[in-house]
């Protein structure tokens, strides 16, 4: 199975402005390490969240990423509850 394609269909609706972009993020990511195993998944997308905003990742509340802003009142945001609900889940089920 080649991992980026559990990216290829987008989510019909996303948490805030900043998920799309964490979203294609985390698709290099997963290519470059090599990840191949939901479990993996689950900890790439932890890791990468923390590397990125020095937080650990929680599952609730959001936090703005200026790599990911382009333009908006909540560009750049990233809901952690969306990525615990939704994404994460629907990630991993793709394996």
């Amino acid at each position: 199975m080649n991992i980026s394609s559990i990216f290829d269909e987008k989510p019909e609706q996303w948490g805030l402005r900043g998920d799309p972009y964490f979203w294609e993020y985390l698709r290099e990511k997963c290519v470059e390490k090599g990840v191949d195993t939901p479990e993996k998944l689950e900890a790439l997308v932890k890791e990468e969240y923390k590397a990125l905003t020095g937080k650990e990742f929680t599952g609730i509340g959001m936090v703005k990423i200026d790599m990911f802003a382009h333009g908006g009142m909540s560009s750049g945001g990233v809901d952690e509850n969306w990525w615990a609900e939704t994404g994460i889940p629907l990630l991993k089920s793709r394996f």
